[in-house]
């Protein structure tokens, strides 16, 4: 049995989310585990191909199932916005439990044909996939600048993905993007909700960061069950490092600078796991 399969299902029944959060070094990780574990909340720690590259698939892999035998909470780790096979492959080989394949930039056809392959092989393996066939603007940073034009999930787009692939989970595009803006993220609420009736699939909301906390709790009241977060946390490593720095000029041993980010990245988690309803009471 699929564990994250399991708890996809109770979060669309019981509507909440769970929080999957980009991690690429201990301090991250520490931070994610730190506040999942204060509110008992089970977690998906999510690496994109640049972070995977940075501290190794199976490095993080390793690093998460520790954690998740240390604290006995249900920790799963996803390769996040993977493009291609190779790196698909590779991180079902590295213990993954997830991997998201962002075919959004093929062909549709094309997008289908891989990801029924990699369907295929991931649930032969009780790994879950979850593809993406609409292109999320933005990167995970700050932008000072207004929203892009956003292209929608198409309905029947979508139908036919999910029905010709088998795919466990679908990143829809309902007005979210990656990155902070300068104005809020407004989602289509009709659109979610009739792809919530049509899909047989789990639903899973990119670019999360930035968006209003009254639109979060709407969309997983809609049918959305995993939101991912990255920018945020960045935001708070990068300035919390910064801050300690100038606090601390004579200070070089890293270790002692280090708990005051790994707090506030924690501080952020814990904020966002609260929205998402996804605390153990």
């Amino acid at each position: 049995m699929n564990g994250l399969k399991d708890l996809l299902e109770k979060a669309k029944k019981e509507h909440f989310a769970i929080g999957a959060f980009n991690a690429c070094n201990l301090e991250t990780v520490a931070a994610i585990v730190h506040a999942a574990f204060e509110l008992h909340s089970p977690v998906i720690i999510e690496s994109s191909p640049g972070e995977t590259k940075f501290i190794g698939g199976r490095n993080l892999a390793c690093l998460c199932k520790n954690f998740a035998e240390e604290t006995g909470l249900p920790i799963y780790i996803n390769l996040d916005h993977c493009r291609s096979m190779e790196d698909a492959y590779a991180a079902m080989d590295d213990g993954y439990d997830l991997i998201h394949f962002d075919g959004s930039r093929l062909p549709l056809e094309e997008n289908l044909r891989i990801v029924k392959e990699l369907v295929t092989e991931a649930h032969n393996r009780e790994i879950l996939i979850e593809g993406e066939i609409d292109y999320i603007e933005g990167s995970s940073e700050k932008h000072d600048e207004g929203l892009p034009v956003i292209k929608k999930t198409d309905v029947e787009s979508a139908k036919k993905f999910v029905a010709e692939t088998g795919v466990d989970i679908l990143a829809v595009s309902i007005g979210n993007i990656h990155g902070v803006f300068t104005e809020p993220e407004l989602l289509n609420f009709d659109l979610l909700r009739e792809l919530s009736s049509q899909l047989p699939c789990y639903l899973s909301l990119h670019g999360g960061s930035g968006i209003e906390t009254d639109q979060l709790k709407q969309g997983i009241e809609n049918g959305i069950v995993k939101v991912n977060i990255n920018t945020e946390l960045r935001i708070a490593y990068r300035e919390t490092l910064e801050n300690v720095l100038r606090g601390n000029p004579d200070e070089y041993a890293m270790y002692k600078l280090l708990p005051p980010i790994i707090e506030e990245v924690a501080r952020v988690v814990s904020e966002k796991i609260k929205v998402f309803n996804n605390v153990v009471k």
